[in-house]
């Protein structure tokens, strides 16, 4: 892969990760309820004096531990290289999800109407779905809660869709059991009908709209970049 043509993929990568901080935004600032990524980090976030930015960093080293469960031992190292590029990436994002949370802290589409908050979260859920499209298919590095979905998408031979789906679940269940263990089983926060929603759309709408940046994929294999474009290019040769 040359420099030319990695400087684009990360140039595509960088991209995809800085919409992601405003899809997450969106759907926060919707008050439908957090996006299941950042529902655990806006719960903690609301009950200790911590950013929703910096608990997102520490659930993405989280995520980094688990995707070497996915591994054989004997490729952890190999792996590290891989998984380590994770870092810059996940802390860019902690970071804008700040900056995002930040500027939009005038926004508030609740007084507009509930169509205003349903059209602002609609808006997070394909930001967010594009964004993890877009990771997937640069195949230079990833958020790592997106990687390890992928990752085990890859391993399990299941439906990306449906392991996002899964895993969306999964954590508005974490999130509602820390909210409730922190307001002594009172109350649940940051959950509402966005948050459900969001978890069962972002996978279908994955599934929904990766056919159409088939096109970036062409791209890479047409400049020989990708990983994977020889292979490309010796069935074309056979056919």
């Amino acid at each position: 892969m040359s420099k030319q043509e990695l400087f684009k993929r990360y140039c595509v990568f960088m991209l995809g990760i800085s919409i992601a901080s405003v899809g997450v935004t969106l759907v926060t600032r919707s008050t439908l309820g957090v996006n299941s990524i950042a529902c655990a980090s806006f719960v903690i976030s609301s009950y200790f004096p911590v950013t929703m930015g910096a608990v997102t960093i520490a659930f993405n080293v989280a995520m980094m531990v688990f995707q070497y469960a996915l591994y054989p031992k004997a490729q952890w190292r190999s792996r590290t290289k891989n998984i380590l590029m994770q870092i810059p990436a996940m802390i860019v994002f902690g970071l804008l999800v700040d900056l995002a949370m930040y500027l939009t802290q005038d926004f508030h589409p609740e007084y507009i109407g509930y169509w205003a908050c349903f059209a602002t979260f609609l808006a997070g859920v394909i930001i967010i779905s594009v964004n993890i499209v877009l990771q997937s298919t640069v195949n230079v590095a990833m958020l790592p809660c997106d990687a390890f979905v992928i990752k085990l998408a890859q391993v399990r031979k299941w439906k990306m869709g449906i392991v996002k789906l899964s895993y969306d679940l999964t954590l508005v269940g974490l999130a509602a059991a820390i909210s409730l263990w922190c307001s002594n089983f009172t109350t649940i926060i940051g959950i509402r009908e966005g948050t459900i929603l969001g978890a069962v759309l972002i996978g279908p709408t994955v599934q929904l709209i990766l056919p159409y940046f088939a096109f970036i994929e062409r791209f890479w294999a047409a400049n020989q970049a990708a990983p994977g474009s020889n292979e490309l290019s010796n069935k074309s040769d056979a056919n």
